[in-house]
């Protein structure tokens, strides 16, 4: 009979047993989206699960609309994340990452008042907020574009998650080159 120490075969990683760590966002990173160490050696002390799914990483400043969470559209964001995976490497795991990015939930203040992209055209009741100093502040009017999108921002939004995805799968996948 299988157990949770069984290991496991996905696709191309060979997961050691088949205790995974789901993604969670801790609002860790920095100002400017990027990793920090005290998230590099967060993971790494959670080496030993089979298989660590990052928290959620945005892929744009667009599509990301959460405090001190994390992105990969930066030199600076793929350092940092590099590191992480460096660090979870280095005590023997697996990681891989969980792209985001936010659509219709943004709110604008935190994309210098650009309207987020969204396949819907309608912001997510209750959802699209943010906070300023002294309280909630919602978004009432529609936060996506309702329109058919310009060639270039449908060319943009695919080279924004080709990047992400290209700057982390040869460093997420153990270091066996698996």
């Amino acid at each position: 009979m299988t157990t949770l120490f069984d290991p496991i075969r996905l696709g191309d990683i060979e997961a050691p047993n088949r205790i995974f760590m789901a993604p969670m966002t801790r609002a860790r990173g920095t100002r400017d989206h990027v990793s920090t160490s005290i998230m590099a050696q967060y993971y790494a002390q959670r080496a030993s699960a089979g298989l660590i799914i990052s928290e959620a990483i945005g892929i744009s400043q667009q599509g990301l609309g959460w405090p001190f969470a994390t992105g990969l559209w930066s030199d600076e964001q793929v350092a940092g994340w590099l590191r992480v995976t460096d660090a979870v490497h280095a005590a023997g795991g697996r990681i891989i990452a969980q792209l985001w990015h936010m659509g219709r939930t943004v709110h604008p203040s935190f994309n210098g008042g650009v309207q987020p992209l969204s396949a819907s055209g309608t912001t997510a009741p209750g959802h699209a907020h943010t906070y300023t100093a002294s309280s909630r502040t919602s978004r009432a009017d529609p936060c996506a574009r309702t329109k058919c999108l310009r060639s270039s921002t449908i060319f943009a939004a695919r080279r924004e998650m080709r990047c992400a995805r290209g700057s982390m799968a040869c460093r997420c996948m153990p270091p066996t080159g698996i």
